[in-house]
């Protein structure tokens, strides 16, 4: 109970009516399953951001393991903390449970297995009240634990041009916004607009890539979007429980990608960019997919693939002038006999795996075309997480970064990769000689020169 003893009558009244009326400045959803190793984590990181005027909402999604006790003792130390306790519906219900219980005037969502920096929102609500946004966004990191404790991250700029930061832009007006890292999490939505655009999520079961919807919403109606080149959010990659090591959860893609059609066809004001948007981020998915599901899924997938893309395309909702060269080339081999691309793409992942498997780490020596085509067949089969570096012989002619993985000068790498990391030597032919004798005369056992990473 409060005391009010030391106010005046008129100073109570005041301070009910604030009470009654009072809005944080931020609520932060945290959807919540069975990830007990790693939620005092997660919520100490918000529980002690620099902005203090926050709620925390955390939604238990039927955990079995102690997640549930976990969250209810901190809000019996952080009256902040509110937690819902239901039945396991589904990450997208979570989120809508979330969204109705949230009255901040912004909306944050952190995922269980994740952590932010402690000025995280202060530093997205100060934007978001300075540009007046839709919602306001930034750069992240993506990392693991290794054995030993070491954090090994690695920057994620969500654009991959500064024109983009730091201003006000409209998303549809500038459409390759729409080709940014998607994520929902590294950012803060505007309340007021979530809720008149009636904005939810899809109420699929399980964690099945709800997140696309919602992030597809967001940008396709916001008028006022602005990004920061600035890590502020902790992405975590080892948890196996993740979603996106479930390799049986094979047509959640499709599913989740039928339920933005659906919400396209339904907007008032509908243009056919929506729908070529749309359709593009369904085919982006679709190769993730295939990167990510079992071997034994992934025949019938391509099949799949087909008949959306050819659907799609007969009803006008793909602008194939407008997909980039590399993906119009493997989708005709798809579309030309779907069994053998995956036999093609399989055989060609595996001659991959022979030269990496036995590698940890990966260093790339060159960041021009060679160096970007050999990141790309990693990328292809899902692993260029192994890469921990791009090698340059002069970095002042070279960006600090590519793909969000550092550019550094080759006699300056950690003497620790010399006997243990892969080096690609992604390099012109006419100077193929000089840097392998520059790799093997700095010591480093194993390096590869293969020309399967550039075809």
């Amino acid at each position: 109970m409060e005391s009010f003893i030391w106010m005046s009558r008129d100073e109570k009244v005041i301070y009910k009516e604030w009470k009654v009326n009072y809005m944080p400045a931020v609520s932060i959803i945290v959807p919540v399953y069975n990830t007990e190793m790693y939620l005092e984590e997660c919520l100490s990181s918000i529980c002690t951001q620099t902005l203090t005027d926050i709620e925390i909402i955390c939604i238990d999604d039927g955990s079995t393991d102690r997640s549930g006790v976990i969250m209810d003792q901190f809000a019996e130390k952080d009256s902040r903390i509110k937690v819902i306790h239901k039945d396991n519906t589904g990450y997208g219900h979570s989120m809508n449970v979330g969204i109705d219980a949230a009255s901040g005037a912004y909306i944050g969502i952190v995922e269980s297995d994740d952590w932010i920096a402690k000025e995280m929102m202060q530093t997205l609500y100060e934007a978001a009240f300075m540009y007046r946004t839709d919602f306001v966004k930034a750069d992240f990191y993506r990392f693991t634990v290794q054995k030993n404790g070491y954090i090994r991250k690695t920057y994620n700029h969500l654009a991959w041009k500064d024109q983009y930061y730091n201003r006000v832009l409209h998303p549809l007006d500038e459409v390759e916004t729409f080709k940014f890292i998607m994520n929902i999490w590294s950012g803060i939505y505007n309340t007021a607009f979530i809720k008149k655009n009636k904005i939810r999520f899809n109420e699929t079961p399980g964690a099945s890539f709800q997140d696309n919807g919602f992030w597809f919403q967001t940008f396709t109606l916001a008028e006022r979007a602005v990004f920061l080149d600035k890590p502020l959010y902790m992405n975590r990659r080892d948890n196996p429980l993740s979603s996106v090591h479930c390799q049986d959860k094979v047509y959640t893609s499709c599913e989740e990608y039928d339920y933005i059609r659906q919400w396209v066809k339904q907007l008032p004001e509908k243009q056919k960019c929506h729908e070529y948007l749309c359709s593009e981020g369904r085919i982006r998915n679709y190769f993730f997919t295939i990167d990510r599901i079992g071997d034994n899924f992934k025949e019938d997938f391509f099949i799949r693939f087909r008949e959306d893309y050819l659907k799609l395309l007969e009803s006008g909702e793909i602008a194939e002038t407008l997909l980039p060269a590399d993906w119009k080339a493997r989708i005709d081999e798809i579309i030309k006999n779907p069994k053998e691309a995956c036999y093609m793409e399989l055989m060609l992942r595996n001659r991959y795996l022979e030269i990496i498997s036995p590698f940890k780490d990966i260093i790339i020596y060159g960041a021009g075309n060679y160096g970007r085509k050999a990141w790309s067949a990693l990328n292809r089969i899902g692993e260029s997480k192994r890469i921990a570096y791009f090698a340059v012989t002069d970095t002042t002619r070279n960006p600090s970064e590519l793909f969000g993985i550092p550019v550094v000068e080759f006699d300056k790498l950690p003497e620790e990769f010399r006997q243990e990391a892969l080096v690609i030597a992604a390099v012109k032919q006419e100077f193929h000689d000089q840097i392998v004798q520059k790799i093997v005369g700095r010591g480093y056992r194993h390096y590869t020169d293969s020309m399967i990473f550039f075809e």
